[in-house]
């Protein structure tokens, strides 16, 4: 997809439900995929673990298209923040919320269509640099125990800190498909030299983390968020070409480099 501002646009709802549900899975991964120049730490299994059912409630899934999938975080009863390489040249987004397996018409899922959305004004394809994009929903939803905003993180956080990104992506490389049910896995900050190392793209925009012993995120969990505290830290952006499975750092945006921008176009703050 070629990398360019999508125009904000008149979005509308629909009541078709969850999309997925009760259908042969056909939609992909847009994951960039970036080849390592740096040695791997190690080469294990993705690790991880099915979530406490809505225990993410900020999480959404994203089919964008009829042929895309990626996650997001609901920071706003009307805004989704997700990453760029999701949206970028994307004409509309079924936006569910509120699910946990992401095959069924759940009762606490509410979904709704947007063709109001666009990326960072610079984002850029090649290098990956400013990864996010922002969705508007037609509506504001009504908040409830499985349906949240989460807060935009007012400080950065620390290398060797515990995150937990979520997502349905794949649980491992052999895996035939995305994850029926939302999935997590604990994992530590590492510093962006560290990172850089590896990858040679990585800047003050981005945030990695250390998927040594083989956990951490795969096709599927693009958009998603990185979380920690009551706050998401980072947006999935981008893995190794070389696969999940090992142990090469996955890469985020950096959401605290960004709340400038998330401010002026949605007026969400920490």
């Amino acid at each position: 997809m070629i990398a360019k501002l999508a125009l904000l646009l008149v979005c509308v709802a629909v009541a078709s439900g969850n999309p997925a549900a009760g259908k042969p899975w056909h939609w992909k991964s847009p994951r960039p995929l970036v080849t390592p120049i740096g040695p791997v730490k190690s080469s294990r299994i993705v690790g991880g673990e099915e979530a406490t059912p809505h225990s993410w409630p900020h999480q959404v899934a994203l089919f964008i298209d009829n042929m895309y999938f990626c996650g997001g975080s609901l920071i706003s009863n009307e805004w989704v923040l997700t990453a760029a390489h999701c949206m970028d040249g994307a004409r509309s987004v079924e936006v569910v919320m509120g699910a946990h397996n992401i095959r069924q018409n759940e009762p606490s899922q509410v979904t709704m269509t947007s063709t109001n959305f666009f990326t960072h004004e610079q984002w850029n394809s090649f290098n990956l640099k400013n990864d996010l994009a922002l969705i508007r929903l037609p509506k504001a939803v009504s908040f409830n125990g499985n349906i949240q905003a989460v807060s935009l993180p007012a400080s950065d956080v620390a290398v060797g800190t515990i995150v937990t990104p979520t997502g349905w992506g794949r649980p491992s490389d052999s895996s035939g498909g995305t994850s029926n049910v939302l999935r997590e896995v604990d994992v530590p900050i590492m510093s962006n030299a560290d990172c850089n190392a590896i990858y040679g793209i990585v800047g003050a925009g981005q945030i990695c983390i250390d998927s040594t012993g083989g956990k951490g995120t795969c096709n599927g969990d693009s958009g998603g968020p990185l979380n920690h505290a009551g706050k998401t830290y980072g947006i999935t952006s981008f893995g190794s070409s070389a696969g999940c499975e090992k142990g090469y750092p996955d890469a985020f945006t950096r959401v605290n480099h960004y709340l400038d921008w998330i401010k002026q176009h949605t007026g969400v703050t920490p």
